[in-house]
């Protein structure tokens, strides 16, 4: 658990439409602390807390309202932890010359805040508000979340702060790609911002404590969910080696004593986001990329079971584990190929589900368990692509192939409603099924789920790595198809394909 004094407030949207809205009668989207409606027409949002009137205020409407009172007019801003609440109205009416208007500062900001510019707090509540929600399987109301700790660096690491900034402004870019609206603002403070968090923090590394390697670990893996939220491109395969050396050089127990518990937790979470896109990563890789084998010393299986409650993509910590030696065999290993599809097959993952330490008593544990079958029938997958022997070999068994564990994923996902919380962990499963699969129909029943997952799913911002995903994908079928056209379908192997190309997104 984290640390009461150390842990942000998870901030309640609005009961309320803003001022702004209720007065034109829009539908307002309650946004935090601006309305969204508001900022992309250039007005200055009201907020959503009381508007106070001082007396003998100038009249803005009846028979006053050309009437100019002797007391000037004061606009009050008023700041919860990290968002602002509330704005006081300028009158309408015009002023004298010798009408003197003067704010009045009362302020109440978080002291974590106090040295940002207004427009940095405004990232700062849109992370705590909405970044963090993305970054966790599912963010509950009745469960702290690590990545809400973060706050509590910023004042002390420049990098931490700099780099939060950057995440949250580019998570802003892609909302409003998204919605349609100009994001051109949120791209410079974001490119920005992540330049100075690189600066900042590759002069903190030449002369880092060891107490704070674990600090430097998590602004590393932001860098990568920079990239993911950007693309799913760019230099993530850096970022993770960065991120596994820096982890080789940490006597996790001992540092741990050294740090307070949220900080702790935080770094517990993300070093096991980082393995997990060391896996994914290293899936798609060529075998002769020695870019990630920086975490080959790691117990990749105890660091995720203890960030499992939290785990963006729901994988059981065995799977990646399999997933990770599996993506390391040869087409010719078909002896430990078999071994993996046997023990993969023999694992009971509702039993691990309901075991998780942490969850929430609300949390859908059903869904987690059809979302870790389909992790498994699609790492089953992998193992036949990687080592097509394995399949050839075992003839006899109608449970080893393909297509059995094409279909074992279709239906696992079909059993996860796409507006579920936890669907945004379907990515990688629904890319391996997709890919594979030669059906039109289930191409593109694949395509939609993908597009619903990437647009229209209330709990994930339309994250870039998705749509680099959907494209990967279509080129595959592409391939498949043209090759099909000239009688070379049936011995093409995407994945062995897809693992020969020079550059791939990452996809989580």
């Amino acid at each position: 658990m984290i640390d009461s004094d150390l842990a942000r407030p998870n901030v309640s949207p609005p009961s309320k439409s803003c001022h702004n809205c209720r007065r034109k009668r829009l539908r307002c989207d309650r946004s935090i602390p601006d309305c969204q409606k508001c900022t992309s027409k250039g007005e200055k949002c009201l907020g959503y807390g009381k508007l106070l009137r001082w007396t003998n205020a100038v009249a803005v409407r009846g028979n006053l309202a050309d009437q100019i009172s002797q007391r000037p007019s004061h606009t009050v801003h008023s700041h919860t932890k990290d968002v602002v609440a509330s704005h006081l109205v300028h009158p309408r009416g015009r002023q004298p010359p010798d009408t003197e208007l003067r704010p009045l500062q009362l302020s109440l900001i978080d002291p974590l805040l106090v040295d940002l510019a207004p427009r940095h707090r405004v990232y700062i509540g849109h992370f705590t508000r909405t970044v963090c929600q993305d970054l966790v399987s599912f963010d509950h109301q009745d469960t702290q979340n690590p990545f809400r700790s973060m706050l509590s660096l910023i004042d002390r690491f420049d990098y931490i702060r700099e780099i939060t900034l950057a995440t949250s402004a580019v998570h802003m870019v892609t909302l409003r790609r998204a919605r349609g609206l100009t994001y051109h603002k949120e791209l410079v403070d974001a490119l920005t911002a992540k330049g100075q968090a690189f600066r900042l923090l590759r002069r903190a590394l030449d002369s880092l404590a060891a107490v704070d390697k674990p600090i430097a670990v998590v602004a590393v893996v932001f860098f990568i969910n920079f990239d993911l939220i950007e693309s799913g491109r760019g230099c993530w395969k850096t970022h993770v080696e960065a991120a596994g050396n820096l982890l080789n050089s940490i006597h996790a127990m001992e540092i741990r004593k050294q740090i307070p518990p949220s900080v702790a937790n935080l770094a517990d979470i993300v070093v096991a986001d980082c393995i997990t896109y060391h896996v994914l990563g290293s899936a798609f890789a060529s075998s002769g990329d020695t870019a990630l084998s920086a975490f080959e010393s790691i117990d990749i299986t105890s660091v995720l079971q203890r960030a499992a409650a939290f785990s963006y993509g729901c994988y059981p910590p065995i799977m990646l584990e399999t997933l990770s030696r599996a993506s390391r065999l040869s087409q010719n290993d078909v002896c430990q190929a078999g071994a993996l599809m046997d023990e993969l097959c023999g694992l009971d993952f509702r039993t691990w589900v309901y075991s998780i330490p942490g969850l929430s008593p609300e949390d859908d544990l059903e869904v987690r368990v059809s979302i870790a079958d389909a992790h498994r029938a699609a790492t089953c997958l992998y193992i036949l692509l990687a080592v097509p022997d394995l399949e050839r070999d075992s003839l006899s068994d109608q449970s080893i192939t393909a297509e059995s564990q094409t279909r074992k994923v279709l239906d696992q996902l079909a059993s996860v409603p796409i507006e579920h919380a936890l669907a945004k962990g379907l990515i990688w499963p629904t890319f391996m099924v997709g890919a594979q699969t030669d059906d039109l129909a289930e191409r593109q029943w694949c395509l939609g789920r993908m597009h619903k997952i990437w647009l229209s799913n209330a709990f994930v911002c339309p994250w870039g790595y998705v749509e680099s995903a959907i494209t990967m994908m279509q080129r595959v079928w592409e391939t498949k198809d043209a090759k099909s056209k000239h009688g070379g379908h049936s011995g093409m192997n995407w994945l062995q394909e897809l693992k020969a190309a020079s550059d791939h997104a990452l996809i989580v």
